[in-house]
């Protein structure tokens, strides 16, 4: 199956993702998120990381350009900042061009999920090894 397109109105539920995507990279980059002493419930509990234990300082350092140190606190939570904030950029762009929505093959949803499993299975493996969040 190949990539169709779709017709929608200015502002849907795509823009409305690209907009909360580019206000992710907003609140990480200047607001004082890791100041707030937030704790994950799953360690507190079991002192164990959680699966998205460290996404949090992922995306803050993204933010700030410090890739190292992203992919440090969560190689998963570094690449989802970054292909959520190049995804939203994109998107924003489409609709400031009016064209119209992708539309991937069912075959390719199904995929993505299949991946989107073992990346989070993967990145937990790491956090379990690595002890830290």
């Amino acid at each position: 199956m190949a990539l169709s397109w779709r017709r929608t109105g200015r502002f849907g539920v795509a823009e409305l993702f690209a907009l909360l995507g580019l206000a992710s990279f907003l609140a990480a980059r200047f607001l004082p998120v890791l100041e707030l002493g937030l704790v994950c419930p799953f360690r507190a509990a079991t002192g164990l990381p959680c699966a998205s234990c460290g996404m949090t300082h992922a995306f803050v350092h993204l933010a700030r350009g410090e890739v190292v140190a992203a992919l440090a606190a969560s190689p998963l939570g570094a690449v989802l900042a970054a292909g959520a904030w190049a995804l939203s950029l994109a998107d924003l762009a489409r609709a400031a061009l009016g064209l119209p929505v992708p539309v991937l093959p069912e075959r390719s949803l199904v995929a993505a999920a299949r991946l989107a499993v073992f990346a989070v299975a993967v990145n937990w493996a790491w956090l379990l090894w690595r002890g830290a969040a």
